[in-house]
């Protein structure tokens, strides 16, 4: 099982932008999470095609499991 992380952020056009980190820590917390958005929003690092990241909108863990399968 994998786990990432997906952080959405509103740009100045509006629109929604995500930024997915993959093999996020077990133990991650809601804090560390925000901290990390308002510092991405703050130093203003991203480049989107609608324009700067403006507003932290939301996050969630995301949890990925693969069974593979004998098909040969």
């Amino acid at each position: 099982m994998s786990k990432s992380l997906v952080m959405n952020f509103l740009t100045e056009e509006g629109k929604k932008a995500s930024i997915k980190i993959s093999n996020v820590k077990e133990d991650i917390t809601d804090q560390e999470v925000k901290t990390a958005m308002d510092a991405i929003v703050a130093k203003n690092i991203f480049d989107t095609k609608n324009g700067d990241l403006k507003v932290v909108d939301s996050a969630y863990v995301q949890d990925t499991s693969i069974v593979e399968l004998e098909v040969k």
